[in-house]
């Protein structure tokens, strides 16, 4: 009855008790009619058959049937409660496996050897698009991206056993392609043969666009650190050159308004003075490397600058080295207005177009145009473009394209491919860099192999109005009247050409060779103007010079002279009072224009 209870519950167990009860009184009626005895008449050998009692051959049967009873229950009973205890582990783990296999953010899978889908984990909905159900029992084909690349996944299992953070493309239901790590497994069968192939694979798209992201940013930081190191270095170099070649190029002019006309050395004079002129723009590339290249900031016309370069000698001898090339124009920019530099802009288009001749040795089509774009949102390229309103400049060829790896560095200085000799100075697009670094615009490049290359100029547009162009100054309307002028630069060459302009236009000029001897000499005398140098070593420069001349005399008119452009130390003396400021190295036009404004203001 006991185990009955167990087994089947309390009603069962009744009917075992009734009927235990009817056999021990069934056993009782059998030895009371002495039926036992017929056991011997088959050669059973019954132990209890000793006593002829009867109630006590009735009361050992039934004692010994009742412990076999009882060690029965016990035994069963302890089988079940075992058996019972490890169904309810076994219950407990199945659970516990079903809820990670239902909540598991990885998707989980098995497959057959030729990509029938066997199981899969409700997370492949979220991942893929499709359900559970619409994947079981189809291809794994059905969502990988290709399809035939699912055969060399197979074929590295069978030969490793196990893969691990192996990366393949899944196409989602919507067509797009997630990229995800997969981890997976051959199960052999009991003959050692391959059976199926279980795994877990994890979207990683968002991560490896991150990633890449990262290294991106990284890669500008990186560059823009490598262009700033060079920047300084070209900076230090152009400052050394812009004080060698005012010789070259003040002397020739001085000697040029000394001869007659048609003297036999006036053109050896002007070819001088030529090379010092061409030598003096590549400073300027230099200087434009070192983001101190940009004199002025006014507004000026993008289309009316693409097109006075089209007309420009310098487009013409583009031409001329590349006869098979054609230059298409859509200047269309609606509002092509932007602050900056017209000559570093007419440079920059110079370097692009003659970039994309090059790139094109058996002819073609260049293409420049001009747009507005608004950009509402970040656009990603070889810069990260800002929201905004931009007026964009394009060039386009159909050459041969440039590799993934050259666009990384063809804006560092003398990396070129093209023909050394022909192409200029190897700073052709790093004066494209450093342009659009200085004009706080974006450069885009889009090259493909054989499908040509197109560079985007983003430049912030502006609503400010263009100046009327200045009429051309006559020397004769630059001379001075004895006017004092003090010379202070460290460089004796300098301060002796700066000397003899002066004295050519009419000037008292004067020189001392250190922003001290400056102070010194107008603490006790007068000077009409300061010729300032703005860089000076040993000693102090010409900032903190015309900050303490400032102190004594504050009505002090001064220019400011320097071998490089608008630096933050010149912007800071303007501020402090100076009226002028100009670039080295010197021309007479420039020198006597200068001083003539700054004379002429009123302080």
């Amino acid at each position: 009855p006991i185990l009955t209870g167990v087994l089947l519950g309390p009603r069962p167990a009744s009917w075992a008790l009734i009927i235990n009860g009817i056999t021990v009184v069934g056993i009782g009626i059998l030895i009371q009619l002495n039926l036992t005895d017929l056991l011997s008449q088959f050669n059973v050998k019954v132990w209890y058959l000793a006593t002829h009692n009867s109630w006590e051959k009735w009361a050992v049967i039934c004692f010994n049937f009742m412990l076999l009873n009882i060690l029965a229950t016990l035994s069963v009973t302890t089988i079940l409660s075992g058996l019972n205890n490890s169904l309810q582990k076994l219950a407990i783990s199945d659970k516990k496996h079903r809820q990670i296999f239902e909540n598991i953010l990885d998707v989980y899978f098995e497959t057959t050897l030729d990509g029938i889908i066997l199981e899969v984990s409700p997370s492949v909905t979220q991942f893929s698009g499709y359900s559970q159900k619409e994947l079981k029992g189809q291809s794994l084909d059905t969502i990988h991206h290709p399809p035939d690349k699912r055969k060399n996944v197979v074929a590295r299992l069978i030969a490793e056993g196990h893969i691990q953070d192996h990366e393949i493309c899944l196409t989602h239901k919507t067509g797009q392609i997630r990229t995800c790590s997969i981890n997976a497994r051959l199960i052999l069968d009991d003959t050692g043969n391959p059976e199926r192939i279980i795994g877990i694979f994890r979207d990683i798209t968002d991560q490896k666009a991150m990633t890449k992201k990262e290294k991106d940013l990284e890669e500008r930081l990186n560059r823009s650190r490598k262009m700033e190191a060079l920047g300084l270095l070209a900076g230090g170099v152009a400052h050394d050159l812009n004080n060698v070649l005012s010789g070259i190029v003040t002397y020739p002019e001085l000697l040029l308004m000394d001869l007659p006309e048609k003297s036999p050395m006036a053109k050896s004079l002007g070819i001088i003075q030529a090379s010092g002129i061409r030598a003096a723009e590549i400073v300027q590339d230099l200087l434009t490397l070192s983001r101190r290249g940009v004199v002025t900031r006014e507004v000026v016309n993008l289309n009316e600058i693409a097109e006075q370069f089209l007309r420009t000698p310098e487009y013409e001898k583009i031409l001329s080295f590349h006869p098979h090339v054609q230059v298409e124009k859509n200047l269309s920019a609606a509002f092509p207005f932007l602050k900056g530099s017209a000559i570093h802009l007419q440079k920059t288009i110079m370097n692009l177009i003659s970039n994309a001749a090059e790139a094109q040795p058996d002819g073609g089509i260049i293409q420049i145009s001009t747009a507005n774009r608004h950009l509402d949102k970040p656009v990603g390229g070889y810069d990260r473009v800002h929201p905004g309103d931009y007026v964009v400049l394009c060039v386009e060829d159909q050459g041969m394209g440039i590799d993934p790896e050259d666009i990384k560095r063809i804006f560092e200085p003398f990396f070129t491919k093209k023909v050394m000799g022909r192409s200029g100075t190897g700073l052709g697009m790093t004066v494209v860099w450093g342009t659009v670094q200085d004009h706080d615009a974006y450069i885009d490049v889009v090259s493909g192999e054989d499908s040509g290359t197109r560079f985007d100029l983003y430049f912030p547009v502006t609503d400010g109005k263009i100046e009327s162009p200045s009429s051309q100054i006559h020397l004769k309307s630059l001379m001075g009247n004895k006017e004092k002028i003090l010379i202070v630069d460290d460089v004796t060459d300098q301060r002796q050409i700066a000397k003899t302009l002066l004295e050519k236009l009419g000037y008292d000029a004067l020189c001392v060779a250190s922003g001290e001897e400056a102070i010194q000499y107008l603490e006790s005398n007068q000077a009409d103007l300061l010729l300032l140098d703005m860089i000076m070593d040993p000693g102090i420069d010409g900032l903190e010079t015309f900050r303490r001349i400032r102190q004594f005399k504050p009505e002090q008119r001064a220019i400011i002279a320097s071998g490089f452009s608008q630096s933050d130390q010149v912007q800071k003396t303007l501020a402090l009072g100076a009226g002028q400021y100009i670039k080295k190295p010197y021309t007479i036009e420039k020198i006597g224009l200068a001083v003539q404004k700054e004379l002429a203001r009123i302080v």
